[in-house]
């Protein structure tokens, strides 16, 4: 798994989702228009800000820490949160990731 493409900052392009995984485009990537998008920034220090539309259309974010597990995408969240994600695929124009349970 190549580390150095999973960093920088990555927009979710959930019109091609399917099923259970999710793909995310790097930013500047072209995207139909959408009221919100989330996106995760992924830097190269390991730090970590998830931004997402909130329910007045304000954008939103938290800060964390990511790391890169074999196949793993771990998301540790200032607030204690943590999510980890199955990489799928991944290359410098698309990112697609399974939601571990």
């Amino acid at each position: 798994m190549n580390k150095e493409y999973l960093k920088g900052k990555w927009v979710h392009s959930f019109e091609e989702d399917s099923g259970d995984e999710m793909v995310y485009r790097p930013e500047g990537f072209s995207l139909p228009l959408a009221r919100g998008r989330d996106k995760i920034n992924l830097e190269e220090d390991g730090k970590l800000v998830n931004s997402y539309p909130g329910r007045d259309d304000v954008p939103r974010s938290d800060t964390g820490s990511w790391q890169l597990e074999q196949d793993k995408l771990i998301l540790r969240f200032d607030t204690d949160n943590k999510e980890q994600y199955t990489i799928c695929e991944i290359s410098t124009e698309k990112l697609v990731l399974k939601r571990e349970v």
